[in-house]
Order: structure tokens, then C-alpha cells, then sequence
């Protein structure tokens, strides 16, 4: 891991001491797993639904102190980034810009740097925040990057924020839970269903491993 890995990896701990109690009181905060968390290696590609601002942070929260897969890098709508203060702080603690409109090569580039470098990256595959999850609303970007590098993906899911409001949040009525599936690479459920390398087929199955989590809540 590199020197910017390592503070970042200091950076996100001492994030998740702060905001972990302050989850647990505001929101009920809770993960469920199948999987033991400790075990998993980086760099690794988490996948999740997105419906608010604070997803990023609830992800990061869900796993453990020790988790082996921080640091996590994420990444973030370009304005975001270029807000002054905001910016600065979201870089902080790991988030690129998306670079939309730039082609996929140019956004995808700097996920493959930070795999490449050892740390783990966030995607959230919608590309922005939907109320609803749906499958058609799945965007290539994770799977075209889980493919050219050959990393596992782990897919999530944030439940309990559908109607979510800031009035709600501090007022205690939400009841979060983090669901977190089970790691896979993206290129063997391709080949059981011989497509290789078909990035709208691997897109649909990301966006349905993350839907399966969603299911009879």
C-alpha cells in the first residue's frame, strides 16, 4: 500500500470511531452478513444502491474497525469535488471525481490506480441517488472495471432510507440496515452463462446481486 494509502487507511478509522456511536443512536444502526468480513483481502470493488448523501458513510460504518478492505476509496459527482471546503474534506477521506462526460476511459482510470496501488474502491453502479432500485438503471462503469482488472466485487445493500429526511434522521425514525452479500468475481458468473467480456450482461448482474440484499424488506 502506498504512503497516501496508509494515511488514508488513519483517516477512515478515525472517521468510523466518530460516526459509528452517532449511526447507532440517529438511525438504529445495523449490519447483517453471512460472510465473515475479517476474511476478506484487498483491493476489492464494493457495490451498493444509493438513495442518499450519507450511503457512503453508512458503507464504510457497516464493516468492521479491523476489516481488512480499508482503505476505501470512492468516488464522487464532479461538482461535489469542485465545492470549495467540501471538496477538500470529501478527498480526505477518499473521494475522486467521477469525470462525466469525459468518456469511460478517463473515469475509470483512477479506480484502476487505486486497485492497482492495493486499496479497495466504492462504486455505486446507479451512478446517482434513486428513490426506487431498478435493474435497468445500472450504469457499465463496475463492470467494465471489475472485468479489466479481474478484482472481486462485494455487493451491498443500504435499506430503511427510502423516504428518508434530515428531520426524520435526527429525530430517530429511520431504522438502517446494511446488508452485505457474498464476494464474487464477476468473470465466473459471466462464463456460466457464455458472454465473456459482455459488459451490459455483467452490469446486470451486479445490479442484481445488489437487488437480491433489497428483497422482503
Amino acid at each position: 500500500m502506498s504512503e497516501k494509502g496508509k494515511i488514508l487507511n488513519i483517516v477512515q478509522k478515525i472517521g468510523w470511531i466518530i460516526l459509528r456511536p452517532f449511526f447507532l443512536f440517529f438511525a438504529h444502526f445495523k449490519y447483517e452478513t453471512e460472510i465473515d468480513l475479517n476474511s476478506l483481502k484487498r483491493p476489492i470493488i464494493i457495490v451498493a444502491n444509493h438513495e442518499t448523501f450519507i450511503d457512503t458513510l453508512l458503507i464504510g460504518d457497516a464493516l468492521p474497525f479491523s476489516c481488512p478492505i480499508f482503505p476505501i476509496y470512492f468516488i464522487a459527482a464532479d461538482e461535489y469535488i469542485k465545492t470549495p471546503g467540501l471538496g477538500s474534506l470529501m478527498k480526505l477521506f477518499g473521494a475522486f471525481p467521477a469525470c462525466k462526460g469525459q468518456g469511460m476511459e478517463k473515469s475509470l482510470e483512477m479506480p484502476k490506480k487505486v486497485l492497482a496501488s492495493g486499496c479497495s474502491v466504492f462504486f455505486f453502479p446507479q451512478g446517482r441517488r434513486c428513490a426506487n432500485f431498478e435493474l435497468e438503471q445500472g450504469k457499465p462503469g463496475a463492470a467494465i472495471l471489475a472485468l479489466q482488472t479481474n478484482k472481486i466485487i462485494l455487493p451491498v445493500a443500504i435499506c430503511g432510507l427510502s423516504n428518508f429526511s434530515w428531520k426524520g434522521f435526527f429525530l430517530r425514525r429511520h431504522r438502517v440496515r446494511i446488508r452485505i452479500g457474498k464476494p464474487f468475481l464477476l468473470k465466473d458468473k459471466l462464463d456460466e452463462i457464455y458472454c465473456p467480456g459482455n459488459f451490459e450482461v455483467g452490469t446486470q448482474i451486479i445490479m442484481e446481486e445488489i437487488k437480491k440484499l433489497l428483497k422482503d424488506h
